[in-house]
């Protein structure tokens, strides 16, 4: 048990309805990181049910609705929110030339935290790259001192040089990174798979670098190399194929389904919401648990409500996000979550600029739950199951 920090990889497990229990569960949540556990949901079995949903959504990053029931006594059921709250993704471009100032844009607008690095100072300046999110000005003999490489970055070599991009690639490749990708001709790849080999490099891995980086678009100008670049980062995270959606066969049930990637303004939701909690300020967060037919947002979209109507995020505006505003204001004063539908029939969509009706399903809970996860304290008083455990 303890308290987090909302730059670890978190999963959140949030009871949402039941059937069959003696006591309320809804609204308990409990928290887990790779090797840490807080909060509490109370009945044995589902502490250890939620404990290995946690590990498949701490692997995938997948949002998910999930039904559970006791073993022991099969009526008793409850259905959980499981919600990953991951640091955004990061994209670090080793190189600020021509290339890195649309690529840096891309990156921004796909939800990364974009870092470049180049040894010539105002080339990782804002006026020169101002879509990235930091700047670092070294030799690039340094990159491992100033930069962080792990399983969320994905790293783009569009040095001004062959040995600059080799120099890079070297360092890089021994990290487990999510994508390596590096400019070039097939002449220049070549050789550089050639030095890797001499090196003691594995075949193995010099073939997972994407290089030359990006999908075969036709692309001549920086701007189009970097749309090219971009297109090939989503298509490696969520299992493309790179065709023209005319022409692609892959069956969508066959393709990588890895879940919407956390985003800098999803952190930001939720530092807002434990920075309410914190502070005392009546506020809840509206999760959209379930969608049907056209809706702008599907599951795992949230918003943040402040009693003054403030909101932070969105859950698709229009008609369904003013009805979910005035319950969040209803659940801030009974400090009790919500489950609130929304229907909408083909003229309100129309309203909306909607081709045609949907539905959504929103849990709305106050944020004072999230008080006993992030400082330690719990925000409801714990039920008793009697008989239940």
């Amino acid at each position: 048990m303890g308290t987090f920090k909302l730059n670890q990889e978190i999963v959140i497990v949030t009871v949402i309805s039941q059937k069959g229990l003696s006591c309320n569960l809804i609204g308990r949540k409990k928290a887990f990181t790779i090797n840490q556990e807080a909060g509490s949901l109370t009945l044995t079995w589902l502490e250890n049910q939620a404990a290995e949903l946690a590990r498949k959504v701490l692997a995938s990053g997948l949002f998910k609705i999930v039904n559970l029931h006791n073993p022991v006594r099969p009526d008793e059921r409850v259905e959980v929110m499981v919600e990953p709250y991951f640091p955004p993704c990061e994209l670090i471009i080793l190189g600020g030339g021509h290339i890195a100032q649309p690529l840096a844009a891309a990156g921004r607008l796909l939800g990364y935290h974009v870092t470049v690095f180049d040894d010539r100072p105002e080339f990782v300046s804002f006026e020169h790259v101002p879509a990235a999110d930091r700047g670092v000005s070294s030799s690039f003999d340094y990159i491992e001192e100033y930069l962080d490489f792990g399983p969320r970055s994905s790293v783009v070599i569009v040095t001004r040089g062959h040995m600059h991009d080799l120099e890079c690639l070297q360092k890089v490749i021994k990290h487990p990174v999510a994508y390596i990708g590096m400019v070039g001709s097939s002449r220049k790849v070549d050789m550089i798979k050639k030095d890797l080999l001499v090196q003691g490099f594995e075949p193995k891995l010099i073939d997972s670098v994407y290089m030359p980086v990006g999908l075969d678009i036709g692309a001549q100008t920086p701007e189009e190399i970097a749309v090219s670049i971009a297109a090939e980062l989503v298509k490696v995270r969520r299992g493309g194929m790179g065709l023209s959606l005319k022409y692609a066969s892959l069956p969508k049930e066959k393709r990588l389904n890895t879940g919407e990637m956390p985003k800098a303004a999803d952190q930001d939701i939720l530092r807002k919401a434990v920075k309410a909690a914190c502070d005392n300020v009546p506020a809840a967060m509206a999760t959209i648990v379930k969608s049907k037919g056209s809706t702008p947002r599907k599951a795992g979209a949230r918003m943040l409500v402040y009693s003054d109507g403030r909101i932070c995020g969105t859950i698709g505006g229009g008609y369904g996000e003013h009805e979910v505003r005035m319950q969040a204001i209803n659940v801030m004063n009974d400090y009790l979550p919500s489950f609130y539908k929304v229907s909408m029939d083909a003229d309100i969509a129309a309203g909306d600029g909607m081709i045609c009706g949907g539905a959504i399903e929103v849990f709305i809970e106050p944020v004072s739950v999230y008080a006993g996860i992030f400082y330690g304290g719990e925000s409801f008083e714990l039920c008793r199951a009697v008989g239940s455990n």
